[in-house]
């Protein structure tokens, strides 16, 4: 089947743009739905196993069109990567306790449901410059008040990226609160989908992980079969029940009238700063900020790689019925 080994060269192709080898449980898990590749590829119509990856992985290397190296594979001339990636988990691996060692506290900022660790560190792909980029959930209604408080503990700690940071390594940057209300996200596209399927929970309260993924299904049209892990149980912030306790009291304090004021004034503060920031506006990027969403993505990474997974592609010789695109950025 065509339709089958272009998918797993396109999903080596995408990872490629992040300098990334894939394991084969890796492929197995982001394989890019054949469906985008070839119109006539519908998922109900085949079912693609781990052992059918495994078989075809090594199919593709015997046929010189992919490369190897202890259980990692890569495209041709690539072979570099393997040693790169090995560097980067080293890398990782000290940047998830110093994310950690932090992160729990934040189980005492009111209104905060969760807390999932995106871009480079949910892959281990992290270089020593690298910052903590996070994906917020917060309650609904309490978008604004929750971003102050969660704020001002990264910062408690001398660990929040701020805008006039050209480089902040180890330092969280919050450039994504969603609400609990409403968890879709309506910017769709492969980039976006790798992303979010490859977020890591360090905390979460109320099912949020669960819900985040039943309300972006959108997901499954990207990413072959894409099933989200139950619980990411190695790297996760233990329960505490004080921090707990005290992000508890906060709530109770500020379900209230004065809660309702706090809400409002942090909404336009935070709202004309935001308008008011010369980067809302740049091209290439995203700033979204409404009543269920704070993004904050000015100059993206995302049109880059899309546009070198299309042209990679092409290279390979390998011609989708459309390109993919990226989710709107700004022109």
């Amino acid at each position: 089947m065509t339709y089958f080994r272009d998918s797993i060269l396109a999903t080596l192709v995408y990872y490629d743009t992040l300098d990334f080898p894939l394991t084969m449980f890796e492929v197995y898990k982001y394989l890019i739905n054949p469906a985008r590749l070839d119109k006539n590829a519908k998922s109900s119509v085949f079912k693609i196993e781990a052992s059918d990856i495994a078989v075809e992985l090594d199919n593709m290397a015997k046929a010189e069109l992919i490369r190897h190296k202890n259980g990692f594979y890569f495209l041709p001339d690539r072979d570099f990567l393997y040693e790169l990636r090995i560097e980067k988990e080293k890398i990782a691996a000290q940047k998830w306790k110093k994310f950690l060692r932090i992160a729990k506290w934040f189980q005492a900022v009111p209104y905060l449901r969760a807390i999932l660790a995106s871009g480079s560190l949910a892959i281990n792909n992290t270089v020593h410059e690298s910052d903590f980029d996070v994906l917020a959930v917060v309650k609904d209604g309490r978008l604004y008040t929750a971003r102050i408080f969660l704020s001002l503990a990264a910062s408690f700690f001398g660990a929040r990226r701020t805008r006039y940071d050209k480089s902040a390594p180890d330092k969280f940057c919050f450039n994504h609160y969603i609400t609990d209300g409403n968890m879709n996200i309506r910017h769709e596209s492969l980039y976006n989908a790798q992303t979010y399927a490859n977020l890591k929970p360090v905390l979460a309260r109320n099912g949020a992980l669960s819900k985040f993924y039943n309300e972006n299904m959108w997901l499954n049209e990207y990413i072959y079969g894409f099933k989200p892990a139950e619980e990411f149980v190695l790297r996760k912030v233990s329960s505490n029940p004080a921090l707990l306790g005290i992000g508890g009291l906060g709530e109770f304090i500020l379900n209230s009238p004065l809660g309702n004021k706090l809400e409002s004034w942090a909404k336009r503060y935070q709202q004309k700063r935001i308008k008011e920031n010369p980067m809302t506006h740049e091209s290439g990027g995203r700033v979204v900020f409404n009543d269920n969403e704070l993004e904050f993505h000015p100059r993206s990474f995302e049109s880059f790689a899309v546009s070198k997974y299309n042209w990679n592609l092409k290279k390979l010789g390998i011609v989708p019925f459309a390109e993919e695109k990226d989710s709107g950025l700004l022109v």
